[in-house]
């Protein structure tokens, strides 16, 4: 085919198709980019109105309840978690009053929620505590302002460690000496997470004083290496660091030892050695640490055979045995409140994944209203839902037959049964 001028039309180089390509990329993620902003001042703009008219969400009228009755409500909507929801929620809030410039970029499009997030995350420590004089929360606008106005420029250039770091120095420079008062800040948000990683294993993770964590790491190096050497070609040191973690944080060999009840359930195939066996296929059973997940053969093995500290419960694919323990009281019996554990392993409200182990026993049909604590009339609830459930207007269902509890918000949403394994 030839061009109105008779020339033959020239094929777009490789380099062109890519520059195509990257830049439609870079407009898609600007209105991802927007979109995500738009979506967080949705999110505030709901809880602004469960504030202002909690009658909605509570039959008290409670803003604080409504509130959170609100963030469930989105968390369900979105597929999110409700710790999601209120960290867009604190995002927003914080850099559309105190970081107008920030926030415009990310309204934009220029400005990626992660971006915000870094940004905001690092200048908190500059606000004004709680009861300060008029003087020093004006002061302490003027230092936000300033990192505003030099962040609102790096967010268009900078890769995200850049980012973070160059926000660091500059909120460094605007603390001055005030690292005690920082140093207080940070130490209430000291915290210690537990992360699952799959393959049955997960990571702790532990924040807290520095020189605290860095005398604990040299002390489990100094163990880990005079083990080591005693071992011979044994374990590594990493090995042997997580191997002693593990055992002095539970507390092995000592009068503190842990008491904390962990139900592990173990089908008998695995303790007859049926799903290791060369050539044979896996049952459908598997050992799984209730309401974590399923874990290898030969660690279920070990875990019954020798783990004092965890509540060992075999069970069989075949013959499943239930005793229905009726009662007469309000209070679930302790065989209750452990048959529930193990068969809902966590929270039973749609979409909640809080350990059953930490939950509320609750009763679908409340005992004040005559309701019987009957092992079929009862459900763990995490105490969050726990609460919800008898402080606001959202309803919890029990469907029949299956155990899970289905909510349904005062808006009118009704949530998913979860899906089959």
């Amino acid at each position: 085919m030839e061009n109105s001028d008779g020339s033959v039309p020239r094929l777009a180089s490789a380099a062109e198709i890519v520059d195509l390509v990257l830049g439609d990329l870079a407009r898609t993620d600007h209105e991802v980019n927007r979109q995500a902003a738009l979506r967080s001042e949705r999110i505030l703009e709901v809880i602004e109105l469960a504030r202002r008219h909690p009658d909605l969400y509570t039959a008290d009228a409670d803003p604080g309840f409504a509130e959170r009755a609100a963030v469930m409500d989105m968390a369900l909507r979105l597929q999110l978690s409700e710790d999601q929801v209120r960290a867009m929620q604190a995002t927003a809030e914080f850099a559309m009053t105190l970081m107008p410039n920030v926030w415009e970029r990310a309204r934009s499009g220029f400005a990626s929620p992660t971006a915000v997030q870094d940004v905001v995350s690092r200048v908190r420590v500059l606000q004004a505590p709680i009861g300060a004089s008029d003087d020093a929360r004006a002061e302490a606008r003027r230092a936000i302002a300033v990192v505003d106005e030099a962040a609102s420029d790096w967010v268009l250039t900078c890769p995200p460690a850049m980012l973070r770091r160059k926000v660091r120095a500059l909120v460094d420079r605007q603390l001055g000496d005030r690292t005690v008062r920082r140093h207080a800040r940070a130490m209430e948000d000291r915290a210690v997470t537990l992360t699952e990683a799959g393959d049955g294993m997960s990571w702790l993770s532990i924040y807290g004083p520095t020189a605290d964590l860095h005398a604990a790491y040299h002390r489990l190096s100094a163990t880990a290496k005079h083990m080591q050497k005693a071992e011979r070609g044994g374990r590594t040191r990493d090995q042997l660091r997580t191997d002693l973690a593990a055992a002095w944080l539970k507390g092995d060999g000592t009068a503190t030892a842990v008491t904390t009840k962990v139900f592990v359930t173990v089908p008998v195939q695995v303790l007859a050695g049926e799903q290791v066996l060369a050539g044979k296929a896996s049952p459908a059973e598997q050992a799984e640490i209730v309401g974590v997940g399923p874990i290898d053969p030969l660690t279920a093995t070990q875990i019954f055979l020798d783990a004092g500290s965890f509540h060992r419960v075999i069970t069989d694919p075949v013959k499943g045995i239930v005793v229905d323990m009726d009662r007469r009281t309000y209070r679930p019996t302790r065989a209750q409140r452990d048959w529930l554990i193990l068969q809902h392993g966590t929270c039973s409200r749609d979409g909640c994944t809080r350990l059953a182990l930490d939950a509320d026993i609750d009763h679908e049909h409340p005992w004040a209203d005559g309701g019987t604590t009957d092992i079929r009339a009862l459900r763990p609830l995490c105490p969050r839902d726990h609460r919800l459930r008898h402080r606001t207007r959202t309803r919890y269902r029990t469907r029949p037959g299956q155990g899970s509890v289905q909510v349904i918000t005062p808006t009118g949403f009704r949530s998913s049964a979860p899906p089959p394994f």
